[in-house]
């Protein structure tokens, strides 16, 4: 498995062979990879698949220079074309990053300066290695963030991170990474948080990328995806590759129990959503006519939400899909009261929970407040860094106006399966799974009536999004919650959802249960979703994987 072939070696864009990664702990070196080898020529595709933890990140970050100051990196040989890349200084690595080797970040909610527009954040990479003058580089920007999917291009570069939806940060990541047409892209999760139209999109780029000769990384947890543009799959447990090979017999007869594993996993794999409780007369959260406008950096205004109505009942799941921008994370935010909309109205539990209206302040809602939670598509983010899981958890407790005793803490990270052992940690010590589950127990701390959740798994691999999907149904059945459950997958759609409404450009164009909107979907936008969700799934379907070289 280690041998590196010798087909093509003239032409390889990227030899690794024996590549370790260690890190050094208060118990010695901890090697996160370990004798990792491929070969990646012009034009083709390796993915390195795994649940979080396995080491596929740190990998594809010791071949870019950015595992730490403090990894140990060894190899019996890591080159880049002629290049060695072991024992680079800083400033070789500068001048390859961009030019030789482009980058996705995995985590784009923070991976962008929030300081910059997009604009200026990609054109600095131009201007850093001398590329054209500025009006070229204004129009290079624009171009990039036209091929990667990005609407209204012109209006987008003059907008900062915040004003864009996750969807399309991510886009924009991929159009700086591509900046400067490196020959190696190494592609870190690029359709994290994407909906199944916009991460065609980006397959149909990767793959015009492929054609032209680009050499490209792939990670990711979506397997799907890795079927649709993988000529090669690394599959990475604990640090070790426990199985390798071409993509279409790996993903259609795999070898290894784990990587058996990894493919069961899939939502789409698994039951759809069991017969819950029927509607309620009176839902316990009803939104009438929801708008919002708001001004872009050309001054006009725009619709982000137009004339959104829709209710939410009593241990039910109501699912919140559509495009990236299309309006979903405004909605949330009104529903949970975080922007008052311009007209409209959310009553909750009876009761004026959100309007124009200036009578309608965060004071009158306090009483109600505890009833509502929220569990967000960046956990790490909406944690306190300086504060333990103790702290995290104590601090939600104390705000619902309950008593907090060690016994309370231990009984939260008893709800979503946590040792107690962790609540003198901090989130960063924390894997993803482990932190989205703290970020569960914050939720319920105020035991609260409706959760909203905005893409609570969107950065997780398939197995633990599996853990998380079913502890969420659990406690549902448990306290019975409500969820609002905003997400681009399909498959977490089908599996958790009673209800659907289909936001496209602010506006529901469908909604109703799940069962018929999903299976016969009556809006042209929704049965464009559905077809693209189907186009990049069921990995283990020998019929929808393109058959591919052999590295």
């Amino acid at each position: 498995m280690n041998a590196i072939s010798d087909i093509g070696r003239q032409d390889a864009v990227l030899h690794v062979d024996g590549l370790s990664v260690a890190f050094p702990t208060p118990q010695g070196l901890h090697t996160v990879a370990r004798d990792i080898s491929f070969t990646l020529r012009p034009g083709q595709v390796v993915a390195l698949v795994g649940e979080s933890g396995s080491g596929k990140s740190v990998t594809a970050r010791s071949l870019i220079g950015l595992a730490g100051a403090n990894a140990g990196i060894s190899a019996r040989r890591l080159t880049l074309g002629t290049r060695n890349l072991l024992n680079l200084a800083p400033s070789d690595w500068r001048s390859l990053r961009g030019r030789e080797i482009g980058m996705v970040l995995q985590d784009a909610l923070v991976a962008l300066d929030p300081l910059r527009t997009i604009g200026q954040e990609i054109a600095e990479a131009l201007s850093a290695h001398r590329w054209g003058n500025r009006r070229s580089r204004i129009q290079r920007v624009h171009d990039l963030l036209k091929e990667a999917g990005m609407p209204d291009p012109a209006l987008r570069a003059r907008q900062r991170p915040h004003e864009l939806s996750g969807g399309q940060r991510q886009r924009a990541l991929i159009a700086n990474a591509l900046a400067l047409s490196p020959p190696l892209l190494i592609a870190d999760e690029p359709t994290t948080a994407l909906d199944p139209t916009v991460q065609t999109q980006v397959l149909d780029r990767l793959l015009t990328l492929r054609r032209n000769g680009i050499g490209i990384l792939l990670i990711s947890h979506d397997l799907g995806f890795v079927a649709r543009l993988a000529d090669h799959i690394l599959v990475l447990q604990h640090g070790n590759v426990v199985e390798q090979g071409n993509a279409a017999r790996l993903l259609n007869a795999p070898s290894h129990p784990y990587t058996r594993a990894l493919l069961e996993a899939d939502p789409l794999r698994r039951p759809a959503r069991a017969i819950q409780p029927a509607r309620t007369a009176s839902p316990l959260l009803s939104a009438r006519n929801l708008s919002v406008r708001r001004p872009g950096p050309d001054g006009m205004l725009r619709d982000l939400v137009s004339s959104v109505s829709l209710d939410l009942h009593p241990g039910r799941t109501l699912g919140l899909i559509g495009e990236s921008g299309s309006g979903k994370t405004t909605t949330s935010r009104i529903i949970t009261g975080l922007m008052r909309p311009d007209q409209g109205s959310v009553i909750f539990k009876g009761q004026a929970w959100n309007g124009p209206e200036r009578s309608i302040t965060e004071r009158s809602r306090r009483p109600l407040r505890r009833h509502m939670a929220m569990i967000y598509q960046d956990p790490l983010g909406s944690f306190d860094p300086r504060w333990t899981v103790h702290d995290i958890l104590a601090d939600a407790v104390e705000a619902a106006g309950r008593p907090v005793t060690g016994e309370t803490v231990t009984a939260l990270l008893d709800h979503v399966r946590l040792s107690a052992a962790i609540a003198g940690r901090r989130p960063r010590t924390l894997s993803g799974g482990q932190r989205q589950r703290v970020a569960i127990a914050r939720a319920i701390a105020s035991d609260p009536s409706v959760i909203v959740c905005d893409e609570p798994v969107s950065a997780l691999d398939l197995s633990v999004q599996a853990q998380i999907l079913d502890l969420l149904d659990a406690l549902q059945r448990e306290l019975g919650i409500a969820y609002l459950l905003i997400s681009h997958d399909m498959g977490v759609i089908r599996r958790m959802c009673d209800d659907v409404a289909v936001m496209q450009a602010g506006r529901i164009v469908e909604q109703g249960p799940a069962e018929i909107v999903l299976r016969t979907p009556s809006h042209p936008f929704t049965r464009a979703l559905l077809e693209a969700a189907h186009a990049l799934s069921a990995p283990a379907d020998s019929h929808h994987i393109v058959e591919t070289r052999a590295i």
